[in-house]
């Protein structure tokens, strides 16, 4: 009878369910709400990098393992009705922090203008400063939830198990990120985004009171929480891996974030991917331990290994959106075997808030080695490849503790599949790594070497098959074959980074990897400058002076510069160009011209000045150049502020033929810039707008009908030389300034008036302008628009 009283007592009440179950899913929504909300706000003012997103997720990670050392901290040194005390003085400071945030910026969480950068230096600490100030302390309150909660739900319920709490977190987390793109953003302007989180915060805080005044009232209950099953001190191995799992998890969180964003399309949604992905994997490993199952999971994770290779071997020939799937698969693997492997060495309650404090300080340092060590250690986005060698590693210890796992079984089965997944890798560091361009080439002696391999392998498993009849092996065949792979995956991921051509320098900073290659092409040697897979210019030293790629005379931009009228001697142009690549514009310079550049990327610069440039186009124009180094928007509104107008004959945007296009270079407030900068109504805006991801035409025609501008469109098909095919834009209110003759057979039509978009600096959507499947406009009607 009493044994029946005490399990009912047990029970956590609907009450208790619903208030923890409430503030928790609440929390996790609005913890990664707020990330994509102020980090799309601070983009702008760091050129639109996709490592401000990086850095934003340092912060965050390093700031969750604040309040899960909080978390840990209170629960572990004081008593219930002190935790209490101490969570509800937090809260009530989180509360003052955003009226005094309001007070100032007049909206909540999103700085003032004030806080702008006002030089390119050090944007890392530029931006960890701006985030501690704007959501630092709310976010520390945020990142105490799963941890605190879960230990008082387990108080209050008398030692039932939170974990499922934990999942529950998750899955607010998830819906935080998915529902931002496609439900927040397109329909909430930035600020009213702001006041919105604002009001979830509020009552996420009385969720949290209420669940801190429940926790008072145990002070001084007689019964203490059980035990779980499991629940005996955790061995200082298990401990490191509590760290290690999520660690390399994180690591290829980011990893694959920067490749995506870089090395496929840096397009800004991309950033919701690879954690909707994470997530996914923490929430279908913590709600139950019976979702992740070896014999699948495991398989899995082998076959992502050469689809990882194979992914990175084919980055240029493969359309985006299968890239970007098949890289979510390979996330998906791996981050299911770390996860799953975690909830596997899962503690005991008592044990709850060190397990996540160590969990949360691999998924911190993860996020320290991709956003700090890795830019400094590696001139590309190595850490991918480190990532996945890391997991198997990881993942080849963790069988080694477990005797009861398929490691030390005598089964062949599964010695022949890591075999034919070795076999999967090795054609890949034969042709690649080997450097044999006949079996490139598909000749007949390419199948000579998997074949050999093969019989080989036969040979191991039959032997091996006779040795475990007779007596158990010291290493046995699944073991060796795991080496094997170990040692094939290494080398295909080193085949895969080197370069087919001669690559005369990699820089990698915070704006990305920039690389200068020395290629040779229908006998024809050229200097090429690109960013992940896009071209930002080319040069032939033998004619140095030829304009190329984007820029040549056949091009809208060249056809513009070589067919104004003819100047008198005393007369001169001045041209603003925001973006330097390798300075090819700057051929088209004239005597007497004043060309002025912008550019945020000061190893861009490099490339182009100093007594041996790999690009001479800024040492042999004619013209006078100047070159201003920072955000070209942030860099013209302090010119307007401090020296007036430029008084541009030609502003030309050259900014967005990458697939990260600067949005606030493009919203209202910038075209306004712009336009004020301008001498006058026969002065032109060029818009390069040659992307392969995005069509950027809707939102230039907007600005144009807003304006009452005239806009044409000059687009240049493939041509003989790499990367020559080109989309411009030209706007002005004065029609006969782009009424060009040579411009007839590249007329190319705009997108109908309806589909016209308008971006401000408070409302933008990439979704609606994204580019279906190729570059080309989709009819060839020469029109021009009178707005």
């Amino acid at each position: 009878m009493h044994l029946a009283a005490a399990l009912a007592a047990s029970q956590p009440s609907l009450r208790v369910k619903i208030q923890y179950g409430v503030t928790i899913f609440c929390g996790a929504f609005l913890l990664f709400q707020v990330q994509l909300v102020v980090g799309k706000y601070i983009l702008p003012w760091f050129g639109g990098s996709s490592a401000v997103w990086t850095t934003c997720m340092l912060f965050f990670q390093v700031l969750l393992l604040g309040g899960y050392l909080y978390s840990h901290l209170i629960s572990t040194q004081l008593g219930r009705k002190r935790q209490a005390i101490a969570h509800l003085a937090v809260l009530g400071a989180s509360l003052v922090v955003i009226a005094v945030g309001v007070m100032f910026w007049k909206t909540p969480i999103l700085p003032g203008v004030a806080w702008k950068p006002t030089s390119p230096d050090h944007p890392v600490v530029q931006i960890l400063s701006l985030l501690a100030v704007a959501v630092g302390l709310p976010f520390l309150v945020l990142s105490t939830t799963g941890p605190l909660m879960q230990s008082w739900f387990a108080t209050e319920s008398q030692g039932r198990s939170p974990y499922r709490l934990y999942a529950l977190s998750n899955l607010g987390s998830l819906l935080g990120l998915v529902t931002y793109p496609f439900v927040v953003e397109p329909k909430l302007r930035l600020h009213s985004q702001a006041w919105a989180w604002c009001a979830g915060y509020f009552v996420f805080v009385a969720g949290s009171a209420a669940c801190a005044i429940g926790i008072r009232k145990q002070e001084g209950s007689s019964v203490s929480p059980r035990i779980e099953e499991g629940g005996e001190p955790p061995s200082r191995a298990v401990q490191l891996l509590w760290f290690l799992l999520p660690m390399v998890a994180s690591v290829m969180l980011l990893a694959t974030t920067n490749v995506m964003c870089q090395e496929v399309a840096v397009i800004p949604f991309l950033w919701v991917v690879p954690p909707v992905v994470y997530l996914l994997t923490f929430i279908i490993c913590f709600d139950n331990q019976r979702w992740y199952r070896r014999s699948i999971f495991h398989i899995l994770f082998a076959l992502s290994l050469p689809l990882a290779v194979w992914v990175l071997l084919t980055a240029t020939k493969t359309r985006i959106i299968n890239q970007i799937c098949l890289l979510s698969i390979v996330l998906f693997a791996i981050c299911m075997v770390c996860h799953g492997e975690l909830v596997r060495l899962k503690p005991g309650a008592v044990f709850l808030t060190r397990f996540y404090l160590l969990l949360s300080a691999g998924g911190a340092a993860g996020a320290v080695f991709v956003a700090v060590v890795a830019p400094w250690i590696f001139h590309g986005y190595t850490e991918f490849q480190v990532g996945l060698v890391a997991s198997t590693l990881l993942l080849m210890w963790v069988l080694a503790r477990d005797r009861r796992s398929w490691w030390y079984g005598p089964k062949t089965a599964v010695s022949g599949m890591l075999i034919l997944l070795g076999l999967l890798l090795m054609p890949y560091f034969f042709v690649r790594f080997a450097s044999l361009p006949e079996l490139a080439n598909g000749t007949d002696r390419y199948q000579y070497y998997p074949l050999l391999i093969a019989l080989l392998s036969l040979l191991v498993v039959v032997r091996a098959r006779r040795l475990n009849a007779v007596r158990q092996p010291r290493i046995n065949l699944a073991q060796l074959a795991s080496a094997v792979v170990l040692v094939a995956l290494v080398a295909a991921l080193y085949a895969q980074a080197r370069d087919p051509h001669e690559v005369l320098s990699r820089d990698r900073n915070f704006y990305g990897v920039l690389k200068v290659s020395h290629v040779s092409s229908n006998g024809l040697d050229f200097y090429v400058l690109s960013h992940g897979q896009t071209l930002h210019g080319a040069q032939f030293p033998k004619y140095s002076t030829i304009p190329t790629a984007y820029f040549g005379p056949t091009s809208g931009i060249g056809l513009f510069l070589d067919n104004q009228p003819p100047c008198l001697p005393s007369c001169s142009r001045v041209l603003g160009i925001v973006g330097l690549g390798v300075g090819t514009l700057a051929a088209y310079g004239r005597p007497g011209d004043t060309i002025r550049f912008y550019e945020i990327n000061p190893q861009v610069l490099a490339y182009s000045q100093g007594d041996s440039p790999y690009f001479t186009y800024l040492r042999d124009t004619p013209a006078k150049t100047t070159i201003v180094l920072g955000d070209a928007r942030l860099s013209l509104e302090r010119e307007l502020k401090q020296e007036g107008p430029q008084k541009f004959d030609l502003l030309i945007l050259d900014a967005f033929n990458g697939d990260t296009p600067p949005v606030h270079l493009l919203t209202e407030e910038a075209i306004q810039l712009y336009l004020s900068h301008l001498r006058g109504s026969d002065s032109v805006l060029a818009v390069h707008i040659s992307n392969r991801s995005l069509d950027l035409s809707p939102v230039l025609l907007g600005h144009a009908m807003r304006h009452k501008m005239y806009i044409i469109r000059l687009w240049k098909p493939q041509g003989p030389l790499i990367g020559d095919t080109s989309d411009w834009l030209l706007l002005s209110r004065n029609l006969n300034v782009l009424k060009i003759p040579a411009f007839a057979d590249h007329l190319a039509a705009m997108p109908p008036a309806r589909s016209a978009l308008l971006w401000t600096d408070d409302y933008s959507n990439l979704f609606k302008v994204l580019r279906p499947h190729s570059n080309q406009p989709a009819a060839l009607k020469p029109r021009a628009a009178p707005w």
